[in-house]
Formats: C-alpha cells, sequence, structure tokens
C-alpha cells in the first residue's frame, strides 16, 4: 500500500499540483512571449535598404505585419489568465503594436504607418478569430465517436 504516488493507480494529482503546472507553463510562455516583444523591437530598430523590398509583391509589407502580431496574439493569450484574455490579448496587441510603429518613426528610411498598424490588428483579429473557432467548436462527430471508442476499450481492459 505504501506505493509511490505516481505508481498508485488511484492517485490523483492534487489541485495545487495541477495549479502550478499551469503557472509553470504560464511562465515559459511569458518568456516566450518577452523574447518574441524584444526581437520586433529589434528588428524594427534597423533602417531599411533602398531597393526591393522584402516581399515581392505590391504592400506585401502588410502581409509580414499581419503575421507578425498574428503571432504575439496567440502568445499574449497564452500568457493572459482565463478571465477576459481574448479582449486583453488584443487590447496588448494594438498596444505593442502601436508602440512598435511609433517606435519606426524615429528610426531613418522608415515612417509609423496608420495601415501597419492596421495590418497589425487585423493579424491579432485574426488570431482572436481562429482560437474563438477552435476553442468554441466541437471535434467533429467522427473524432469523437473514434476517442469515445478508445475510452471504453481502455475501461474494459
Amino acid at each position: 500500500m505504501n506505493d509511490p504516488p505516481g505508481q498508485n493507480p488511484a492517485y490523483r494529482p492534487s489541485p495545487l499540483i495541477i495549479g502550478e503546472n499551469v503557472r509553470r507553463q504560464r511562465v515559459l510562455w511569458a518568456i516566450l512571449l518577452l523574447f518574441y516583444a524584444g526581437a520586433i523591437f529589434i528588428l524594427s530598430s534597423f533602417p531599411l535598404e533602398a531597393g526591393e523590398p522584402l516581399v515581392p509583391f505590391p504592400h506585401g509589407d502588410k502581409l509580414l505585419h499581419f503575421l507578425e502580431f498574428f503571432v504575439f496574439f496567440v502568445l499574449s493569450w497564452k500568457v493572459l489568465p482565463a478571465r477576459r484574455r481574448l479582449f486583453s490579448s488584443l487590447v496588448l496587441t494594438a498596444v505593442y503594436a502601436g508602440s512598435d510603429e511609433f517606435h519606426q518613426f524615429f528610426i531613418v528610411t522608415r515612417a509609423a504607418s496608420l495601415l501597419d498598424w492596421l495590418a497589425d490588428l487585423a493579424g491579432g483579429a485574426a488570431a482572436a478569430g481562429l482560437i474563438v473557432l477552435l476553442v468554441r467548436f466541437p471535434l467533429p462527430l467522427s473524432a469523437r465517436v473514434r476517442i469515445l471508442k478508445q475510452r471504453d476499450c481502455d475501461k474494459e481492459g
């Protein structure tokens, strides 16, 4: 009867342990978000070379802005606590995107652009929409049936 907790089949981790794991994961996501925000700041500190654009089609830089803040939103969503985190992540994304555009105002060969900020917001909004879809809609019926069958087989075996 003196099985270690991990070996005992009746063992269920305490909510405190589960809460600690969530906090630890949130700290790791926060570190990743800080590094990502720092990378955005550093990359936007470099002056642009005159000549060929980074993306070879008209307004391709807007796609880069979109993707950049799509990722920023997802990282901030993982960091913030569950209560109102979708809204809070969108506000954080908008504020950081605005500060990034303001920062570019002071960099030679760069300019603060309302259109770039709107592309940043569109990336954050698209990430929010995707998260809402993934969180609120259940798996397709065929996937749910397979999962339930597997769970029933595990109980019988």
